[in-house]
């Protein structure tokens, strides 16, 4: 799609490489390459791995980070509820470093494959045993009134059939449909930011829909509402602003920093997610 959003066209190699933006730094990482990373001590030592990520649906963070251990740390097959915070990518060894002794997880104790904390009440407890204040009862730098309204947005999720968490594999895969109940298309893959541990967009592809063609595009988080009842994400974009969209191939993915996120959120009339509020003016303009 010629002209377009002019957010950036700098590729970077494949989704599931490492070394997502030609450096060997990336800030940036898809769900489907944090999945199935392995978990390391401070002296290198294999721990585990990571079997899930698991997504705040009300504001894209991480809520917790699902690992699973090794025979080395004498844990069973449970997996664990870990904070984010508590993960330091090591990425030259293609390795994420566990904050957290032995000692304390045997403490926690873990959960059963079957039985995933979905909801707040279930996660603030295992929060507090790490010595973490859970992220949403930090203060959010977002005026209250601003912070209300995206809380409301969303609505307020509790129960398993209304989780407040869902697994980055649930998500992508789900269908994208528009306020019409037309379906548009599905969420490809989630780009995570690793310094903020959260969402940083969802690409998502139309299957030809629009006229848009094979190519995917890249979506704020707070442009997606769950529509868990109708198993399906409700995209709330106009259809003019996403046609003038520019999109990426699916091999050659944009460089992610946050000159390009800003770019590309303020498109779409978002402000970025690690500034205060949004933006006010129509979406679509730059």
């Amino acid at each position: 799609m010629s002209g377009g959003a002019g957010f950036g066209t700098d590729v970077s190699v494949n989704i599931g490489s490492w070394n997502m933006a030609d450096r060997d730094f990336p800030d940036f990482l898809s769900t489907g390459t944090i999945k199935g990373g392995k978990v390391v001590n401070r002296a290198g030592e294999d721990l585990g791995k990571i079997e899930e990520l698991m997504i705040d649906l009300q504001s894209g963070r991480i809520a917790y980070v699902v690992l699973s251990f090794s025979e080395f740390m004498d844990l069973g097959d449970k997996f664990f509820a870990i904070p984010w915070q508590t993960l330091t990518p090591r990425l030259q060894e293609h390795a994420f470093l566990l904050g957290i002794t032995k000692e304390i997880l045997e403490k926690e104790g873990g959960f059963e494959k079957g039985n995933w904390p979905l909801a707040r009440e279930e996660l603030a407890g295992t929060y507090t045993s790490y010595g973490y204040q859970p992220y949403w009862q930090v203060q959010t730098g977002m005026p209250e009134e601003a912070e209300t309204k995206r809380m409301t947005r969303t609505g307020t999720m509790a129960g398993r059939d209304n989780p407040d968490f869902l697994s980055a594999s649930t998500i992508k895969g789900d269908k994208v449909v528009n306020k019409a109940g037309e379906h548009l298309g599905k969420i490809e893959e989630l780009m995570i930011d690793l310094e903020d541990g959260r969402v940083a967009y969802a690409a998502l592809s139309f299957g030809g829909f629009l006229g848009l063609g094979s190519k995917l595009f890249a979506i704020p988080w707070q442009a997606l509402q769950m529509k868990l009842h109708d198993h399906a994400i409700l995209l709330d974009i106009p259809r003019d602003v996403l046609e003038k969209a520019e999109g990426f191939d699916k091999d050659h993915w944009p460089v992610t920093n946050r000159e390009w996120l800003s770019a590309m959120y303020s498109y779409y009339g978002y402000q970025p997610y690690w500034q205060a509020q949004r933006i006010e003016s129509r979406p679509g303009n730059l």
